[in-house]
């Protein structure tokens, strides 16, 4: 029987060189991918790397401090350190601890409404010492109301007595460092801030009470360590502390501003008070905040480049999408986002020039977020939006207090030339040298302070603003002080 030939193997196809060739180039991507994404983020980091150390030796022979940590107050003895006083140890003992910080200078909540209001210049409202007498008595520091205001208030804020008293012997302490963990920038918690700014209401009404019952003397004391809590956290290197120190500052000038409109204030203390605040450099305060707010958000940056996911930490997101994407965030762009920030913080300083006591508003800040217009641009500053907006607004913050400071120190020589000649002068160049060494003028201009006599006797006092605009004064009790077009000191009308 003949044998069947084995089957044959079918033909070969010959293959496509279209197929070829594309599998090729696919292959080509592929590989060019895997090797191209890590070598454009190394490129990347090495040229924002680059563009930092050189910005860095730039501005260092300039002598630009970079770095928080020069600008962190020298370590102090207990003895010569105001905040060595167990009101202020208690409140950090419990924030290190993470427990709910002690503030014994609170005034407590009333059951309905709010608390009673300070004087207030901007929407002329003096205290009123009767509205507060009230609220002690509903809120059980008073047990009754007796015929005098003053009186009882004064007994109210006895229960404020022992945590005062550590205030007052602080306050004959030249220096001041607070434990503050600066190394961990943002992170780092101030919980005296709150304690501050409660603590200069209580002296504001003590003023308030004590020049009603005719005591200058021990008002003007009251102001004195009021103003000790904004002096002692002038060295503090944050704008968190140049706000508070504002803030402080300014509850002090209104009870200035409530005893000059009842014609309280007797000349020895308006010279002191004068003297006092004569003393304040805000501009050279905004200068230093400036300086070591940079440094933190070099600090910042340095944090965010050895862990991106940092960013998630410190503005409490914690959002997946966001970790996703800072992920894949070339660390390259932080370095960029670095130079433009601290090319924003020179062009924002050059702006002020404390030597002299002046704002140059018309010196541009190329640097400034809102002059981003391209949008890979804006991508790669991401870091820099984000914290520089806040940066932006502290100029007119402190420049408002410099006039603030100005116009209470005119006013004190203004009430002291009244008392002098019977009246106000009629123009505030008659102050000095007699009641004032030297008139101040305008920070926004370098012009005097625009300054008239009313119908009523009295007078308005005002500067134009960083609008450079004159209104004529006029005062919107709607906005509050450093947003009003004028920045006004005058008296309420009779």
């Amino acid at each position: 029987m003949p044998q069947t030939p084995p089957n044959d193997p079918p033909p070969l196809r010959p293959r496509n060189p279209s197929v070829r060739r594309l599998f090729g180039i696919c292959l080509l991507v592929a590989v060019c991918g895997v090797m191209g994404v890590p070598a454009y983020y190394l490129y990347e980091r090495f040229q924002g790397k680059r563009a930092w150390d050189a910005y860095a030796a730039e501005a260092k022979q300039r002598g630009v401090k970079l770095d928080l940590a020069e600008y962190l107050p020298p370590k102090i003895t207990d003895a010569e350190n105001f905040a060595s006083i167990p009101v202020f140890e208690a409140v950090f003992r419990a924030s290190d601890h993470g427990q709910e910080s002690p503030n014994p200078f609170a005034l407590p909540p009333r059951k309905t409404g709010e608390v009673p209001k300070l004087s207030n210049p901007n929407k002329q409202t003096p205290i009123d010492l009767t509205a507060w007498q009230k609220y002690f008595v509903e809120v059980k520091l008073l047990p009754s109301a007796s015929d005098n205001a003053a009186v009882d208030v004064l007994k109210a804020l006895d229960h404020f007595a022992e945590p005062l008293a550590q205030l007052h012997e602080a306050g004959m302490r030249k220096k001041c460092r607070f434990p503050v963990h600066y190394e961990l920038g943002p992170g780092a918690s101030l919980p005296h801030m709150a304690l501050l700014q409660d603590a200069s209401k209580l002296y504001g009404l003590r003023i308030a009470a004590h020049l009603s019952l005719g005591s200058p003397g021990e008002a003007y004391a009251d102001w004195r360590e009021g103003l000790r809590l904004s002096t002692a956290i002038i060295d503090e290197p944050s704008a968190i502390a140049g706000l508070v120190r504002i803030a402080v500052t300014v509850v002090m000038i209104d009870a200035v501003w409530d005893g000059l409109e009842a014609h309280r204030w007797l000349p020895a203390e308006l010279q002191k008070i004068e003297s006092d605040l004569g003393a304040l450099d805000w501009l050279n305060d905004y200068v230093f905040m400036m300086g070591s707010e940079r440094g933190e958000a070099n600090l910042i940056t340095e944090m965010v480049i050895q862990r991106p996911h940092i960013l998630d930490d410190l503005f409490r997101k914690n959002d997946t999408v966001s970790n996703q994407l800072l992920s894949v965030y070339p660390v390259g762009w932080f370095y960029q986002s670095q130079v433009r920030m601290n090319h924003f913080f020179d062009e924002q300083v050059a702006r002020i020039d404390p030597t002299q006591r002046r704002l140059f508003s018309d010196r541009s800040v190329p640097s400034s977020p809102e002059n981003i217009s391209d949008t890979s641009e804006r991508i790669r500053c991401a870091l820099f939006a984000v914290l520089a907006p806040v940066m932006e607004q502290m100029e007119s913050k402190f420049v408002h207090a410099a006039s603030f400071t100005d116009e209470a120190r005119l006013a004190c020589a203004l009430e002291l030339s009244r008392m002098a000649h019977g009246h106000f002068p009629s123009s505030l160049a008659e102050l000095a040298p007699e009641f004032i060494s030297e008139v101040p003028v305008e920070i926004v201009n370098g012009e005097p302070y625009h300054y008239r006599l009313t119908d009523d006797g009295s007078f308005v006092l005002y500067s134009v603003g960083t609008d450079l605009r004159d209104d004529g004064g006029a005062i919107d009790p709607k906005l509050s002080a450093s947003k009003q077009r004028d920045w006004v000191w005058r008296y309420p009308a009779k």
